[in-house]
């Protein structure tokens, strides 16, 4: 006659076989585990230090035409990413131009985007060209929308008038970094675009305001 009592190796198998109980303590364990890795993730990722808004370019972006709000979007950098004088709105940039080309998730600055001032007395076909003036003190003083003569200098100390009536499209920033030079942009014919960048290879420029 068999005996009623489990073998040892029933006892085996009945230990391994999950029962209610066990199932349910296990489940729990493990939402416990996923729940504290989630917190770590969180934790882990989130970003450090001060952080803030700017609006960058959503795509590509060249002047001539006019910002939409699908071509920007804002997004938040840590703060020493950030350019003193970056655009945080939509509104700061819809409706402008840039002066040149965007890429890409670039952040657009006061520099990069045309004032209405600005836009509106721009002639067509113009260029825009980087001047670094010889004098600092009046590099200061651009403004965007400003009118200028660039004036450089002959060799036999005469002035040579290389563009009339340019318009400061992008004035220099407040500060450069150590070694780099400060600009302004100035739009002009493509005439005069050429030889004011071709003089200021080799002569100091200076502006006359009018």
């Amino acid at each position: 006659m068999d005996s009623l009592q489990p073998t040892g190796a029933e006892r085996f198998r009945a230990a391994l076989r999950p029962g209610w109980a066990r199932t349910l303590t296990a489940r729990r364990a493990a939402a416990a585990a996923l729940a504290v890795l989630a917190l770590v993730v969180a934790l882990t990722s989130r970003p450090s230090g001060p952080q803030a808004q700017v609006l960058v370019a959503a795509r590509e972006l060249g002047p001539g035409g006019k910002l939409t709000a699908e071509d920007v979007a804002v997004r938040t950098v840590p703060a020493e990413l950030a350019p003193q004088d970056a655009l945080a709105k939509a509104d700061e940039a819809v409706g402008r131009s840039v002066t040149g080309p965007v890429g890409a998730g670039e952040i657009l600055t006061g520099r990069r985007v045309l004032t209405d001032r600005t836009a509106g007395q721009i002639r067509p076909g113009a260029r825009l060209v980087p001047v670094s003036l010889q004098d600092s003190a009046t590099m200061d003083l651009l403004r965007p929308g400003d009118v200028v003569d660039v004036v450089a200098q002959r060799k036999d100390d005469s002035p040579a008038v290389l563009a009339r009536s340019a318009t400061v499209a992008v004035a220099p920033a407040a500060q450069a970094p150590r070694q780099q030079a400060r600009t302004a942009m100035l739009a002009m014919s493509e005439s005069e675009a050429h030889a004011v960048a071709a003089a200021a290879l080799s002569s100091p420029l200076s502006v006359v305001f009018r």
